[in-house]
């Protein structure tokens, strides 16, 4: 009775030492992947994923929506020009002029290009409607 208790208990740590092993080394749940100049971690058990932003995880949302209709919706709501410029000549282009810029992907350039464009625009807009309201007060 006192070996099969042993044999029990040693059976059991084995079995916990194995299967952490098992699932550290073997079998991780995170895959992590260079995509472009960013990172995106997956969990395989549950298919969600995060990208590396700003020093900190975003998760990854994934939707079916077609954005590509909903996207020309509204450019045509605000009378938005559509450029006829070739898109790849134009990052080609650019990647000539910034070699920097030589190993980013078209998708990721192109997300930073609007992150970078809109960023600027959106503080030109507010700081210049700041410095007219304090115009306005400065003129009372």
């Amino acid at each position: 009775m006192k070996k099969t208790k042993l044999y029990f208990v040693a059976g059991i740590a084995v079995g916990v030492i194995l299967t952490f092993f098992c699932l550290n080394y073997f079998a991780p749940r995170y895959e992590m992947e260079k995509v472009g100049v960013s990172m995106v971690k997956t969990d395989k058990w549950t298919g969600q994923s995060w990208k590396y932003v700003n020093d900190s995880w975003k998760k990854i949302e994934r939707t079916n929506q077609e954005w590509q209709e909903i996207d020309q919706a509204l450019a045509e709501a605000l009378n938005i020009p559509v450029s006829d410029n070739n898109t790849d000549l134009a990052l080609r282009l650019l990647r000539e002029k910034y070699p920097i810029l030589k190993d980013i992907p078209n998708d990721e350039l192109q997300e930073r290009i609007k992150l970078v464009y809109s960023s600027q625009i959106l503080q030109d807009l507010y700081l210049d409607d700041f410095m007219k309201r304090q115009n306005r007060i400065e003129g009372e």
